[in-house]
């Protein structure tokens, strides 16, 4: 009987424990989840209020990509403008103000393409990494089920020798 009872307290630590793990993950995985959320609903992900209110472990990796998804961008959109000017595919206007305008719109397009791009990879490499933790969630969901039945079949012994030792006073 008693080492019934100390196994019911032994399962019920470890379904504690993992019960606990399973918290931290479930928080972890709904983190990434509205990052990456985030990353897929905005035009720009590069404003400091767009990485606001994500965890401290996604706050650095947002922040560098925010970054580097400016810079990157931005030379890539120089880049294709300087091509479309070399193949003669941005007009010559006689207005330098109108060209200048024009080129910026052509150039902004540019980046927003470029970023919009970026942001997909990113998202992808976020939905990777949502799988790993999914694949950790189920396997501590799957220990948690196998503790648990454990866990009632050891009461059920431990409440079917209580049984036998309970007295009768000549009752039954």
């Amino acid at each position: 009987m008693f080492m019934a009872f100390w196994q019911v307290q032994k399962l019920t630590r470890e379904i504690n424990a993992l019960e606990r793990q399973e918290m931290v993950i479930r928080t972890r995985l709904n983190h990434y989840q509205k990052y990456a959320g985030r990353l897929g609903g905005s035009n720009y992900y590069t404003r400091a209020h767009d990485i606001s209110g994500l965890s401290a472990e996604l706050i650095p990796r947002a922040s560098m990509f925010a970054q580097f998804s400016d810079m990157a961008s931005s030379a890539n959109a120089g880049q294709q403008l300087q091509m479309m000017k070399a193949s003669g595919m941005i007009p010559i206007l006689n207005n330098p103000i109108m060209q200048q305008q024009y080129e910026m719109s052509a150039f902004y397009q540019f980046k927003q393409q470029s970023e919009k791009a970026l942001k997909q990879q990113e998202i992808d490499a976020m939905n990777e990494i949502e799988a790993e933790i999914q694949q950790e969630l189920n396997t501590i969901e799957g220990q948690l089920k196998t503790k648990r039945a454990m866990l009632e079949s050891c009461q059920q012994l431990m409440s079917s020798q209580v049984e036998k030792f309970v007295p009768k006073f000549g009752l039954g």
